[in-house]
């Protein structure tokens, strides 16, 4: 189109229920103009059409009945849209390979279907095949440790009757082995550096960066999204494995953050943060620089009725509300709901202190997530960014004045909204752009 605008990118963000359409200008370098949102088009996911394609059309259709015509320099996208990357994950102990393999699943964006630590059994195979998972991560054994485990396990997974990819992320020693076991009973298998390489030592970011290359192949089985990746520039990647680049990529330049989205059906919570000093000389497990949790029982309509268990009677809705409340009965208990939801989420991903009695006496150390150096605390998604409240919602994840056992963002914390909702769009556009610009978009969005 000759007279069509031209504009640095768009980015389709495909949900479960809802896809978004973001314009962006001003994020190639030289430009004359300072990175901006130029605008959003929203329109029903259409997955249950057969073609997810159809949401994007009409999304876009949205966005340029508002601008005019747009001629993007690049497409990107990312997608939850088949219900997410579901995975299962293996390792050695469960404290150690198994919670690696975890903290690289969930990093990247996956859905935890089922987690093991040892040898697999039968049981275990029937749940992997229960699961149904798109992708199975497979660890075990430190470098120079336990490679039996790992091996055994890649042998034991022919027993499966579906055929996922498996990325084997264990003991180097035997990777060639293992890859060879499971490519001869018909596995696609990828193989990425250790996650626990040695005692107290993580090393899940290029299980990360594998999960997101496999996640571009499994993401096409959602109906119509081959279409997607026809004219998509770079990798599709899972919506929540984007927003985890965006924060880490604001972290960069604001320091150690919380970044909370609460849906209809999960709540997610992404950290950046090493912790404080004082708390990482009595941690007792070791903790990725970035990390995400997903709480599947905590949502303001798929699993609303998961939250209201959680809340004091006095303070339980009436009625719950519907996937987008309208009806001034249905914000404010969507706005309970989701405030709920925000704290419990913040509470179960950060640690605690815990005291333990010894013959020397007390002694006090510390279990999991140390959030207490992060000063800034940021909403994004739909319930937090357009809900009113936002901002009192965050302030209630907060620790009290008063301190306590875990280990949450200190009470005098800065609290802010993605009100633009473009941290998402940031993770796919931070492969494209330089950080600065990216960056500048997230501050102006989140007032920053």
């Amino acid at each position: 189109m000759s007279d069509a605008r031209r504009v640095d990118a768009l980015v389709a963000e495909i949900g479960s229920t809802t896809t978004v359409l973001s314009a962006f200008d001003g994020l190639d370098a030289g430009s004359e103009c300072a990175p901006r949102l130029i605008g959003q088009g929203f329109a029903p996911t259409s997955v249950e059409q057969g073609d997810v394609g159809i949401g994007v059309v009409s999304a876009r259709a949205a966005l340029e009945e508002a601008t005019g015509p747009l001629a993007p320099g690049i497409t990107l996208a990312t997608s939850s849209a088949a219900g997410g990357l579901r995975m299962t994950v293996h390792g050695l102990t469960q404290k150690m390979t198994a919670m690696a393999a975890r903290e690289a699943a969930l990093g990247a964006g996956g859905v935890v279907e089922y987690q093991t630590a040892g040898r697999l059994n039968e049981s275990d195979l029937e749940a992997i095949d229960a699961a149904r998972p798109g992708l199975i991560l497979l660890a075990g054994g430190v470098e120079g440790g336990d490679s039996e485990v790992a091996l055994f396990n890649a042998q034991e997974l022919s027993g499966l009757r579906s055929r996922p990819m498996v990325i084997y992320g264990g003991n180097s020693a035997v990777a060639p082995e293992a890859r060879a076991a499971l490519e001869a009973a018909g596995f696609c298998v990828r193989v990425t550096d250790n996650v626990y390489p040695g005692v107290d030592e993580l090393d899940i970011v290029p299980a990360r960066h594998a999960i997101h290359d496999a996640f571009e192949e499994h993401i096409v089985h959602a109906p119509g999204m081959e279409r997607i990746g026809e004219f998509v520039s770079g990798a599709i990647l899972p919506t929540p494995g984007a927003v985890l680049i965006a924060a880490e990529l604001l972290s960069a330049e604001l320091g150690d953050l919380v970044v909370i989205d609460v849906g209809g059906a999960t709540t997610d919570v992404h950290s950046v943060t090493d912790g404080t000093p004082e708390i990482s000389a009595i941690s007792t497990d070791p903790q990725p620089h970035a990390k995400r949790t997903v709480e599947g029982d905590l949502g303001t309509y798929v699993s609303a009725s998961h939250v209201v268990e959680l809340m004091p009677p006095a303070e339980r809705p009436l009625s719950l509300p519907s996937a987008v409340p309208t009806a001034s009965e249905e914000i404010a208990a969507a706005v309970s709901l989701a405030r709920t939801a925000a704290r419990v989420a913040v509470e179960r991903h950060a640690g605690r202190l815990v005291h333990l009695y010894t013959p020397k006496g007390r002694q006090t150390v510390a279990h999991g997530r140390d959030l207490t150096a992060c000063r800034l605390v940021i909403g994004t998604g739909g319930a937090l960014t357009r809900l009113p409240g936002g901002k009192g919602m965050l302030e209630a994840v907060r620790a009290s004045a008063a301190g306590g056992e875990r280990l949450l963002p200190p009470s005098d914390a800065e609290v802010a909204l993605d009100s633009h909702y473009v941290f998402v769009c940031c993770g796919a556009l931070a492969s494209h752009f330089a950080p600065e610009a990216v960056v500048a978009l997230m501050r102006s969005s989140a007032g920053l």
